[in-house]
Order: C-alpha cells, then sequence, then structure tokens
C-alpha cells in the first residue's frame, strides 16, 4: 500500500516511481488554487441561510466533481424539491462577492512548481472541472507555463470520468501513460487513473481513500516537497538529454 511520502525517496524509488515524464498534467481547484476552501465556505453560508446543514464531511463529497453530478447529489441530501439552481444562484453571488473581496490565492508551493516543471522543459497540461473563465481569473499570470489546456467545457463527461486527462494529452501530443498526473482529490485522481496516467496526489481537503491508494505512484504532503523529491532525478534526465543532444550534432 502507498504510503504518504514525507521525505525525500531513495533512488530507486525515485527512478521506478518518479522517473521524468513526458508530461505533467495538472489539476487546478484545490492543488494550484485555494478555490475550494472559498467554496466551502460560500456553500456552508448559503446552507445556514437556507436552514440546511452542510459539514465538512458533506461538502467533500462534492470536491472535484462534475456539475451535473453534484447538483444530483444536492437533490439526494436535501430531497427531490430541492431547488438547486436557487443554492446554485446564491452560492455563484457569494463566491463572486468573496473573490472580489479577498481575490484566489495560489497555494503554497504552485508557483515554484509550474516555474520548476517549465524550465525542466517538461511539458505543463491542465485538467480542470472549472470553466474557461475560471481558469483565467485564477491562473492569470502563470497561465502561460501551460502548453495544453483542458476545462470542462472541452469535453463531455468532467472527473471522474479520463475525458478531460485524456482531452489534455491529446493536446499535448503525447500517450497518456508517458504523463505524470498531479491531483489533489479522488474524483480528479481515478479520472487521471482511468486514463492511464501515473498519478501523485497533493491531498487538500480529503486524503486519498484506502482504495485508490495502492494505485498511485506517490502521495506528497505539498507541492514543495514534491519538487524536492523529483527534482534530482528530473534534472538528471534533463542534463543527460542535454549532452546527448549535444553530442549529435557536434561536428568535430
Amino acid at each position: 500500500m502507498t504510503e504518504r511520502i514525507t521525505t525525500q525517496p531513495d533512488d530507486v524509488e525515485r527512478a521506478s516511481i518518479l522517473g521524468r515524464p513526458a508530461a505533467v498534467i495538472c489539476d487546478m481547484d484545490g492543488l494550484l488554487v485555494d478555490s475550494e476552501r472559498m467554496e466551502r465556505r460560500v456553500w456552508q453560508l448559503v446552507a445556514k441561510e437556507l436552514d440546511i446543514e452542510l459539514t465538512d464531511e458533506r461538502f467533500a463529497t462534492f470536491v472535484g466533481h462534475s456539475g451535473d453530478r453534484n447538483d444530483a447529489l444536492l437533490r439526494h441530501y436535501f430531497g427531490e424539491d430541492f431547488d438547486v439552481p436557487r443554492f446554485r444562484a446564491m452560492c455563484h453571488r457569494g463566491f463572486r462577492e468573496l473573490v472580489e473581496s479577498e481575490g484566489v490565492a495560489m497555494r503554497p508551493g504552485a508557483r515554484e512548481w509550474l516555474a520548476f516543471v517549465s524550465e525542466l522543459r517538461i511539458p505543463l497540461g491542465l485538467a480542470t472541472s472549472s470553466g474557461p473563465a475560471a481558469v483565467q481569473e485564477r491562473l492569470g499570470d502563470v497561465l502561460h507555463r501551460f502548453a495544453a489546456v483542458a476545462t470542462r467545457a472541452d469535453v463531455e463527461h468532467g472527473k471522474p470520468h479520463p475525458d478531460l486527462y485524456l482531452e489534455a494529452a491529446k493536446r499535448l501530443g503525447i500517450a497518456p501513460e508517458t504523463a505524470v498526473a498531479i491531483e489533489d482529490s479522488p474524483a480528479g485522481t481515478q479520472a487521471a487513473l482511468a486514463a492511464g496516467m501515473r498519478v501523485v496526489v497533493i491531498p487538500d481537503l480529503i486524503e486519498p481513500p484506502p482504495d485508490l491508494a495502492p494505485q498511485l505512484a506517490a502521495v506528497f504532503p505539498s507541492l514543495d516537497a514534491l519538487r524536492e523529491a523529483v527534482a534530482p532525478n528530473w534534472s538528471s534526465a534533463e542534463a543527460s538529454s542535454t549532452r546527448s543532444l549535444n553530442g549529435s550534432t557536434s561536428t568535430g
């Protein structure tokens, strides 16, 4: 069973589990930006206003899933007559007000992680359940780091279906199994695994469930810890590739 890695793996682990990938495909909410905690605050405030209970545990069941699936889940929890459009409208208004007053912060280590992968010339992809407007708003000044972006608007099925990760791989021009996916939620993890990718989890609101843990390449407490763990292997692979390229083009 995969254990959470809180220290740098040894050389054997690093080579076998976290070898340099053809591409890195990241989730957005909860991994790169701290939006899920904001969503939870808003949803719980609206729930209180409507005199319904939305615990942290219950909110966690919505994280990472598509809007359609979550609408069905709202009716499951609060009854078939629950006014989902009204709840959604109130949450949307509350979230907009919160964003305008506080902004959406990047998660710790996110900027450094994206810069690190870019500097190693490993193509970056994004696979997010959010729409294009949210991507632009939340990742605006780092969006140029991504060679390919797949949003919920681009696919028929959201997470936990593999569509988003398959679409990101397609836009990157790589085979899915050659990529490493970085996720925070169980739904996103299921999507990336179903796409055939190696998956690294950085938990945010939810720890990886026991049934998924054995399938993961690794679990790290933060993006900084992941970067520190893979840096020696990924950087040495880049150096070897550069030397090889220089040798093949030498006229000496």
